[in-house]
């Protein structure tokens, strides 16, 4: 499955990123929109393109790590 436009630019930013990132901070999403940003997080989650290591709303964080599947997916 071709990841979509969102899940490729955060896909490529976790690469920038050396493997592990804030999804709220890549996709410069503030706390009023946190479902969306955790949406999107469990949606890479399930395609096996991340792994979702830590989530605060609070903080405004969703801390996801890219997998193998993730990282070969980004060079598309």
């Amino acid at each position: 499955m071709t990841p979509s436009k969102t899940h490729l630019d955060v896909l490529k930013q976790l690469v920038k990123a050396g493997g592990t990132g804030n999804v709220m901070e890549f996709l410069k999403l503030d706390a009023s929109t946190f479902q969306q940003g955790f949406d999107i997080a469990n949606d890479m989650q399930n395609l096996d393109y991340v792994k979702l290591l830590y989530s605060n709303f609070n903080k405004n964080l969703i801390v996801v790590e890219i997998t193998l599947l993730g990282r070969t997916q980004s060079m598309l």
